[in-house]
């Protein structure tokens, strides 16, 4: 064997306790009940699961902050209400709307912290990850209405602190103090979607 398949044979046959323990409390929830023989087969199937599917391991050098994660938690509350304020009064109204797409170019070098940003974008109504590239660390964004450049200009700037955000609550100091650093590696791209 060479060293690439002993590698995907360890990752493979790792243990994953907490990757278990979710698929078999799914399978409680599933079959409704909790006894012996369908707690053992949640177990059994997990562990199945776990060596067919194996998900790769998220280096996170980091650790939850409270007070980041409130900050984060706070944020996404008043982002919800003002957006779907926003899309209500759209939808009342007789204006068209003018869709773009957006590119984010993110300043952070984690997987964690990408996808935690694109769900938390994707989850306030009125703009959604369309598309998001792993080695250069770009978002690019569907904006429900975005009228001219200054609203690509908001979008881009809401979503960079949403991730400065993210990276508060999950990260280390040094990743934090990193994105301050950092600047943006391409000046972000507006298109207009007809």
């Amino acid at each position: 064997m060479t060293e690439t398949e002993n590698r995907r044979t360890r990752i493979r046959l790792r243990w994953q306790p907490r990757q278990v323990v979710v698929l078999t409390v799914v399978w409680l929830v599933l079959w409704g009940q909790v006894n012996l023989v369908t707690l053992v087969g949640g177990v059994l199937v997990g562990i199945l699961v776990t060596i067919i599917f194996p998900l790769l391991p998220i280096e996170w050098g980091g650790r939850l902050r409270p007070w980041g994660a409130v900050v984060l938690l706070a944020h996404l509350l008043k982002d919800l209400a003002v957006a779907s304020f926003r899309l209500a009064v759209f939808a009342f109204g007789r204006d068209m709307p003018s869709p773009g797409i957006v590119r984010i170019d993110l300043r952070s070098d984690s997987d964690l912290y990408q996808v935690n940003t694109a769900e938390l974008v994707s989850v306030v109504p009125g703009t959604i990850v369309v598309d998001a590239r792993r080695r250069s660390r770009v978002l690019y964004l569907h904006v429900f209405d975005m009228p001219h450049e200054q609203t690509r200009d908001e979008v881009v700037a809401d979503t960079l602190a949403l991730e400065k955000r993210v990276v508060r609550a999950l990260g280390s100091k040094a990743e934090y103090a990193s994105l301050d650093r950092e600047t943006p590696r391409d000046e972000p791209q507006f298109k207009e979607v007809t």
